[in-house]
């Protein structure tokens, strides 16, 4: 044993090993539901706010944080070029459609172009370079997105991808 090992040991371990009791247990990990929770972007009072929130998921390709950004009382969902989009009744369905395609892509940049705000209702271009792999290779698509405030908040109420 070294000496910044041992004197470590006798500085924090020794004293609760010789009164018999057991060193104080680690702090216990956050839950997921609570760390998404304390984003502080899943507030999003403006269009603004709910596109940039968008914007960032996109880029790292987190499909839970885009599927907690959509309205579930009417979303469509079409993330491949020409299909037709699909509705996700739940935010996990919402989830499983962005993550069923961005694993499929390798996002190399997605960026918010032009926003067209109104009281309730917003829309949003951006586009998205990606590497869809084999003989489609490297794509630059627009994604055009649509939403709505619900309740003071903004969410995507749909997305749709243009070749």
């Amino acid at each position: 044993m070294g000496k910044a090992s041992l004197l470590w040991f006798l500085c924090f371990l020794a004293p609760t090993a010789a009164r018999g009791e057991a060193p104080p247990p680690a702090p216990e990990p956050t839950p997921p539901e609570t760390r998404l929770d304390q984003r502080p972007f899943l507030r999003q009072r403006t269009p603004a706010q709910l596109f940039a929130a968008v914007e960032e998921a996109w880029s790292t390709g987190d499909a839970e944080l885009l599927g907690s950004l959509v309205d579930t009382t009417s979303v469509r969902i079409g993330l491949k070029p020409g299909s037709t989009p699909t509705a996700a009744m739940t935010r996990s369905a919402a989830a499983f459609l962005f993550q069923d395609q961005l694993r499929l892509v390798t996002t190399q940049s997605f960026q918010i172009l032009k926003m067209n705000a109104a009281s309730t209702s917003s829309t949003a271009t951006a586009r998205w370079l990606g590497d869809w792999g084999g003989r489609q290779g490297i794509r630059r698509l627009t994604v055009t997105l649509t939403a709505t405030s619900v309740g003071g908040r903004w969410f995507l109420r749909g997305v749709k991808v243009k070749g």
